[in-house]
């Protein structure tokens, strides 16, 4: 038992949820003005954000948006790597009642993502996960049916970060589906527009980034 799980907080749940992150301006080199991006125009809770429960029914909608991106980085003869900042994702856990928001700033793809959620959705006990990057660390702990979490700061020793004790079935049941619905959505837009950005995968030469 690692000393900060005595002051952990004790909650009920947390809900995890993926964002595509959006753009509304298209930036196509250093000294030249930005373009207008039209945004989809499905409901969602924050203009620059699309929830992958808000995509549902709307996989269309997003895919002709990431379609305006390609098209825009054809014209102007870009390749992927110059252009990741467009297909980056969110993961975030939170509990709005507790005021509990627990972010993975570091993790912009569902590849890199997963690797938290398969960790906490399996059976191992003691620590199951334990990653950091400049200014930002996660680590996860399983014991008798608890999940401890705690995000901090390992640069500061100013901020204290947050911690947090809940039911580990609860969160996996949330888990589940939220695996399921992005992987789903992936494949959907992989098929519309080539190249699996999304999934960190390499590009095809066919896809809509080939220069030829």
């Amino acid at each position: 038992m690692e000393p900060w799980f005595a002051g952990a907080r004790p909650i009920d749940s947390l809900e995890p949820e993926i964002a595509f992150r959006l753009w509304d301006e298209f930036h196509p080199a250093p000294h030249h003005q930005p373009e207008p991006l039209a945004l989809p125009e499905f409901p969602r809770a924050s203009r620059l954000q699309a929830r992958t429960t808000e995509v549902i029914g709307h996989q269309a909608e997003l895919a002709a948006y990431y379609g305006r991106v390609t098209a825009l980085a054809r014209q102007h003869a870009m390749k992927l790597h110059q252009v990741r900042q467009y297909f980056r994702m969110d993961l975030r856990l939170d509990n709005d009642e507790a005021d509990i928001h627990l972010s993975f700033p570091w993790y912009d793809t569902f590849s890199a993502m997963d690797h938290f959620l398969a960790a906490v959705a399996g059976n191992d006990q003691g620590m199951v996960y334990d990653d950091q990057d400049q200014g930002w660390a996660v680590e996860a702990w399983a014991f008798d049916g608890t999940l401890y979490i705690r995000q901090s700061n390992p640069d500061s020793d100013d901020e204290p970060g947050q911690a947090v004790a809940l039911p580990r079935a609860g969160l996996q049941a949330r888990i589940a589906p939220l695996r399921e619905r992005t992987a789903k959505l992936m494949a959907y837009l992989a098929k519309e527009l080539g190249p699996d950005v999304w999934l960190g995968g390499e590009v095809q030469s066919a896809g809509p980034f080939d220069q030829r």
